[in-house]
């Protein structure tokens, strides 16, 4: 019964969506996005995100249902963000150099500004494709949709003209994903390179090499 009645005050006060209330969850989601970094998902426990907040862990009930919630709400947030720009670099009328540029800019911000929400989907991208929830289906097709759109990207580029045509799109998508993925393994607030000059090294890097020497 006092779990269900949790369930039901929660689920108003999300309905309710106050100012206050929606800042303590979010606060409690970016605890647990370090607690994940630094543990491992598997290995951390809410008693942790309640350590980490100064809190008991029954208080955090009230906010979310489970750390699994924890961890679908962190990736919700980087998959949103990521997807959105995606689309308004496609759209723009800019060349495909500079989408490219403006592509691989946001992927490295995204890691600097998601800190360290992004490295705990890509580390946990393996365990949650393995689900079969409707939230994980959710997921895996979110991430779908955003090699899509950077896929399409390089396309046009190769029937334009800008890029080299004797490099599968597929094969070039796989290397744009795996530079800017590995990330998560080096990445941290205080790099000595700054995310643009990150960015910058990397689009020259996959540029220089990709695109059409006159």
């Amino acid at each position: 019964m006092a779990k269900s009645g949790i369930h039901a005050r929660r689920q108003a006060a999300l309905e309710e969506g106050s100012a206050a209330y929606l800042a303590r969850r979010e606060e409690i989601v970016q605890a647990a996005a370090h607690i994940f970094r630094d543990r491992g998902f598997e290995a951390a426990t809410l008693r942790d995100v309640a350590a980490e907040l100064n809190t008991d862990r029954a208080s955090l009930y009230y906010y979310v249902g489970s750390k699994e919630e924890l961890l679908q709400e962190i990736v919700r947030q980087a998959l949103g963000h990521d997807i959105e720009t995606a689309e308004a670099v496609k759209r723009s009328r800019a060349s495909t150099q500079d989408k490219i540029a403006a592509l691989i800019e946001a992927m490295v911000n995204s890691y600097a500004a998601n800190y360290p929400h992004m490295s705990v989907y890509i580390e946990d991208l393996g365990r949650i494709a393995r689900q079969d929830s409707e939230w994980s289906i959710d997921v895996i097709a979110r991430t779908r949709t955003y090699e899509s759109l950077v896929k399409s990207i390089l396309a046009k580029g190769q029937r334009d003209g800008t890029l080299r045509k004797d490099v599968p799109v597929e094969l070039a998508a796989l290397a744009l994903f795996g530079m800017i993925n590995w990330m998560h393994r080096w990445y941290r607030p205080n790099l000595k390179w700054s995310p643009e000059e990150v960015a910058k090294s990397f689009t020259e890097i996959f540029l220089k090499g990709y695109q059409n020497n006159p």
